[in-house]
């Protein structure tokens, strides 16, 4: 059996692939994994581009929309899962009309957001500057910062949470 990061790295990639293979067949439970993976960082990326504190809603559309366009394609076509979410959510936030909210909600999210990332290391704020800021994908930032894939998709998923916490902790206060 393969080890290191390469083997991390496949097992990852096999990972979505099989999840692509199960939306595209209709399987629910994969469309709910899909869901849960990718809901955070979604609305993360709408509250910033819509200025909203809520977007349930344009969340929800934006999911559906990659769904339909994962179940459209074609089987034996490789789907980018990051790239096509953000894409989906380009096309969407260029025709979802909003209202913007007072600034302070706004600066209250950056406020959380820059206390996240004080938070964090010095290579895992280059992680997420590199897979948010550039938009380098989570093989390329292995590469260059010579981490492995897990080290990575960690410093994602546990910062996406610390966030989450914290928004959480806001909207009940």
């Amino acid at each position: 059996m393969a080890s290191g990061p390469e083997a991390e790295s496949s097992s990852h990639d096999e990972g979505l692939t099989e999840l692509v293979r199960r939306i595209q067949i209709g399987d629910q439970t994969a469309i709910q994994a899909f869901h849960s993976m990718f809901s955070p960082g979604i609305e993360f990326l709408l509250r910033r581009k819509l200025e909203k504190s809520t977007v349930a809603a344009e969340t929800a559309r934006v999911l559906q929309a990659a769904v339909h366009e994962i179940e459209a394609a074609s089987p034996d076509q490789t789907i980018n899962l990051s790239h096509l979410v953000t894409r989906t959510i380009q096309k969407s936030c260029a025709s979802i009309k909003h209202g913007v909210e007072p600034r302070t909600a706004d600066e209250t999210m950056d406020s959380m957001a820059n206390s996240v990332l004080a938070e964090r290391t010095p290579l895992e704020q280059d992680i997420l500057r590199r897979y948010y800021v550039l938009g380098e994908s989570p093989e390329t930032i292995r590469t260059h910062l010579r981490v492995s894939s897990r080290t990575v998709q960690q410093t994602i998923a546990h910062t996406r949470a610390a966030f989450r916490r914290k928004m959480q902790r806001s909207e009940s206060a």
